[in-house]
């Protein structure tokens, strides 16, 4: 069983390091996250070379010494996190802890890069310098804090997809942007990995030596994320683009904090409701708050605001239930089946089959064939 796995981590190894270059290189999916993607996927490959490489000596060189190979733990949660934030678009919000663990996981790297020049130079290690226990505390402590840095990537990550969940549905009327499993996938899949890397450190911790089969183990379920995660992650495009960050932090910045707090509020969302009707913006299939409050001449939290409050939906729920209701009006003529419910659907503003379907069964309880007329 034990030759069957590491053979199958093997092949993920080899097979990662394709997707990894590929990843990097594309010309059809290029994007400064995959590239982050790919560098992600050939850094914890080069973890799983560190780990389970059958052999000790390259010549004379001891690749078994601590830091005699890349020390990598520190840069991986670091790439991680950075390319969820690339997706939707908060890395300027924790610019300053990636730089930081940036640093740290560089400045680690390096002394692998000293081990080297120190033997070829001088045929010792930083061991030989510094002495085993005292290499031997500083590896360890790394790898603890590493463990700790990991953990706090994939709680960051959670929490700001959850606040991305909450931009979106204010934000944009595009029930796609929405669908991010493919995201989760991405971030739950360490969940696994990280309990089992803590669970070999905790067994160090109180005495374990040598490398147990929990190392195997966490890196069978780094193949699964390699063959199946990586690749459906790679093929989705960036949630938040630059150009509407600006938007956002400029337009937000430019309110009046007291303009959504007078009494001309309900007078206000009123005009916001009658200007949606009457122009119709919500057929405008990429509509976003942002596009509506420029059009109407309002600020896009005073919009949110009413939506809100006062009329008890998110952005992405008010503009598709008047999307749904125009589908309805078509759906229930007569003179219109001959349309496709796709054709009736892209009509009415949805950009998809898909995100017609999620609007009306939550507005009505029905799909749309169940309106059409008989």
């Amino acid at each position: 069983m034990e030759i069957i796995i590491t053979t199958l981590i093997w092949a993920a190894v080899f097979q990662g390091f394709l997707l990894g270059f590929m990843f990097i290189f594309s010309k059809k999916h290029r994007s400064f996250s995959n590239k982050l993607l790919g560098l992600f996927l050939i850094i914890f490959l080069f973890g799983a070379i560190a780990d389970l490489i059958p052999f000790d000596f390259i010549g004379n060189y001891d690749i078994g010494d601590l830091f005699a190979t890349p020390e990598v733990k520190w840069l991986f949660p670091v790439l991680f996190l950075h390319y969820v934030l690339e997706k939707i678009g908060r890395t300027a919000h924790l610019k300053k802890f990636l730089v930081g663990n940036y640093i740290i996981a560089f400045g680690l790297i390096s002394i692998s890069v000293i081990n080297v020049i120190l033997f070829l130079l001088f045929h010792k290690s930083i061991r030989d310098l510094f002495g085993f226990d005292s290499v031997n505390t500083f590896y360890m402590a790394q790898q603890y804090c590493a463990f700790l840095v990991t953990v706090s990537a994939l709680i960051i990550a959670v929490f700001e997809t959850l606040k991305y969940r909450n931009i979106a549905k204010n934000e944009y009327s595009d029930s796609t942007m929405l669908a991010i499993s493919w995201l989760w996938q991405f971030i739950l899949i360490l969940v696994p990995v990280i309990l089992l890397w803590g669970a070999e450190l905790i067994r160090i911790l109180f005495g374990g030596l040598g490398q147990s089969d929990i190392v195997t183990f966490a890196w069978g379920f780094i193949a699964l994320f390699i063959y199946f995660v990586s690749f459906k992650a790679f093929i989705h495009q960036d949630l938040f683009d630059e150009s509407k960050q600006k938007i956002t932090k400029k337009e937000n910045s430019s309110v009046n904090p007291e303009e959504i707090k007078t009494g001309d509020d309900k007078k206000s969302c009123e005009t916001i409701k009658t200007e949606m009707e009457t122009g119709q913006y919500f057929l405008n299939h990429d509509l976003t708050i942002h596009e509506f409050a420029k059009e109407i001449n309002k600020s896009p939290r005073l919009i949110s605001n009413c939506i809100n409050q006062s009329f008890g939906f998110n952005f992405n729920e008010w503009v598709n239930n008047y999307r749904v209701d125009f589908a309805l009006q078509i759906l229930k003529d007569k003179n219109n089946d001959h349309l496709s419910i796709e054709g009736v659907g892209s009509d009415s503003g949805f950009k998809s089959r898909s995100a017609m379907y999620i609007a009306f069964k939550k507005k009505t309880g029905e799909t749309p064939g169940h309106f059409r007329s008989n």
